[in-house]
């Protein structure tokens, strides 16, 4: 079916074929861009002027060579790429298999363009004797759900999106948040933060590349390119660590923007500590941030882990959105 699909491609220059990264890269971010602006994927997403300098921001982190573990489909309308979806392996595992990128260009919408491509994708794993295929999806859209659901795919868990409004004045400590025992990340800390990320991430998703999971991990390279977009978008990225007893049992990733989209933190802790340390990381993030210039600061959780969920909110935090990760057996 897909060695069909992709024939016919070859000749009619209509339909799914394979993604190409030396011809399709700067396409597919523009597609991207387009389809998910909403949701700031990109830099300067928000900003129509600047745009293109985020489409080409985004090309260029993944120049010269496409990383091994990723490929995918796109598809051909009138001689353009106007659907695509993204294929990454787990490599200890090689039969599992995230779907992400899954996008179609507006104005094809509803032509069953990107229930086309999802078969042509669960075909190609399943000749390749996949195990199992994981994907994100926002709950509110209902339709995109509605075909996961069609194609086979079940609810896993759902990583909700928190925010709270912008901080007039700098937040004090309160009982426990006195930073003690917070110190900042260096590439030595390398194989400790990789042992708490494998403790604290759920099964499903290790070794799976997402926002949840790779943005702990210390990769030289990766940070260098961390480094050059904080440039760029005038963002500042800190790194911190929490230790206790002379273990390291729990992460916090700051993210402050001078302008522009909302403040993040990012929070990993031990399963072992959970329940305990939580109100701590808060409110020292949000401390970390209050040097910088007020805005919205946005954190993502599982559902999973309640602890969190309510330390959050206890310091002004409210759900807004969120991702549904969803599964299908092959």
């Amino acid at each position: 079916m897909v060695g069909q699909a992709i024939q016919q491609t070859a000749s009619t220059a209509r339909g799914p074929r394979p993604f190409d990264p030396t011809r399709d890269l700067h396409a597919v971010a523009h597609l991207l861009e387009e389809s998910f602006r909403s949701e700031h994927t990109f830099p300067f997403s928000d900003l129509p002027i600047l745009r293109e300098l985020g489409v080409l921001l985004w090309t260029l982190s993944y120049a010269p060579v496409f990383p091994d573990n990723i490929s995918g489909f796109v598809w051909l309308e009138d001689g353009q790429i106007v659907g695509n979806v993204t294929l990454s392996v787990d490599e200890p595992r090689g039969d599992r298999f995230l779907i992400s990128n899954v996008a179609v260009k507006p104005s094809y919408q509803r032509r069953g363009i990107a229930r086309a491509l999802m078969q042509t994708t669960l075909q190609y794993l399943r000749d390749r004797h996949a195990k199992r295929a994981l994907l994100n999806v926002r709950p509110n859209n209902a339709g995109a759900i509605r075909l996961y659901r069609n194609l086979g795919f079940g609810e896993v868990d759902i990583r909700g999106e928190w925010k709270r409004a912008a901080h007039p004045s700098p937040t004090s400590p309160s009982s426990g948040s006195t930073g003690i025992g917070f110190r900042p990340l260096h590439p030595p800390d390398r194989h400790s933060i990789s042992t708490l990320v494998r403790a604290a991430m759920p099964s499903y998703s290790y070794r799976i590349p997402s926002p949840y999971t790779t943005d702990f991990q210390f990769d030289s390279a990766d940070r260098l390119l961390e480094s050059l977009a904080d440039m760029a978008s005038l963002q500042v990225t800190e790194r911190w660590g929490l230790e206790q007893e002379d273990q390291l049992v729990a992460l916090l990733t700051v993210r402050a923007h001078q302008w522009g989209p909302a403040h993040r933190l990012e929070i990993l802790v031990h399963p072992g500590r959970r329940g305990r340390i939580e109100e701590d990381l808060v409110e020292f993030g949000l401390q970390r941030l209050a040097r910088w210039h007020s805005h919205e600061i946005q954190a993502l959780v599982t559902s999973a882990y309640p602890d969190l969920t309510e330390a959050l909110e206890r310091n002004g935090f409210r759900f807004v959105n969120g991702l549904m990760l969803m599964a299908l057996e092959l």
